[in-house]
């Protein structure tokens, strides 16, 4: 009970961090400086898997704060294995994000490391990630099977899908304009995206099945 009231706590924190950085992109506010790499205001921030894998983890949070709040009350006895299959796809999401976020983006696409971790982009891609991998890795009992780690993939195979179709429909004399390609995935050529896009996934779902793994591990 200590660790679900303590998993509570945190997935209300992760919702609220959630909240007030999707006010801060959307309205442009910024608290820490100019930050002018990898970001946008209003509808254009949704391009960005960043932007879109954390809005899912705060939903998955509120949903899951909501559910254990019965619990605790005693309205219900426990949380729904398929509630649980959600809290891992969200927290692989916003993992990977974390880490492309720091071990490619900004060290070798930005000139200064820290601009990525900016305003909104703070949240983003280092607290929201650390605290739901922290969240469901130590506090959460997900007694799911071994076969939803592949559900882990889905959020990057459906934004994979549209990054490709963005990229292959803004090609101009055998390249792709830089603009729509955000992460720059695609400025090697259609072997480099091939490559990218492979090993996303593989990186993906070795990040789901080593979640997957700590959380067992740590249920006792």
């Amino acid at each position: 009970m200590n660790k679900l009231k303590v998993s509570f706590v945190l997935n209300i924190i992760i919702f609220i961090l959630v909240l007030i950085a999707t006010i801060f992109m959307l309205t442009g506010f910024k608290f820490m400086g100019e930050d002018l790499a990898l970001t946008a205001t209003k509808i254009e921030a949704f391009k960005f898997f960043t932007v879109d894998s954390n809005i899912l983890m705060g939903i998955t949070a509120l949903i899951f704060a909501i559910s254990e709040y019965k619990i605790i009350n005693q309205k219900e006895k426990k949380i729904s294995s398929k509630l649980y299959v959600l809290k891992l796809i969200s927290t692989v999401g916003v993992t990977l994000t974390f880490i492309v976020t720091t071990f490619y983006l900004a060290p070798f696409i930005v000139d200064n490391f820290f601009v990525l971790f900016k305003n909104s982009n703070l949240f983003f891609h280092l607290i929201i990630p650390i605290l739901s991998l922290v969240t469901f890795v130590f506090f959460e009992h997900a007694n799911i099977k071994f076969k939803y780690t592949f559900y882990g993939l889905i959020p990057v195979i459906l934004y994979g899908l549209f990054y490709v179709t963005n990229v292959l429909i803004h090609i101009e004399n055998g390249a792709v304009l830089k603009k729509y390609d955000w992460y720059f995935f695609a400025q090697g050529g259609l072997l480099t995206t091939i490559f990218v896009f492979v090993f996303l996934h593989v990186l993906t779902y070795i990040i789901s099945l080593s979640i997957w793994f700590l959380n067992k591990k740590n249920r006792g």
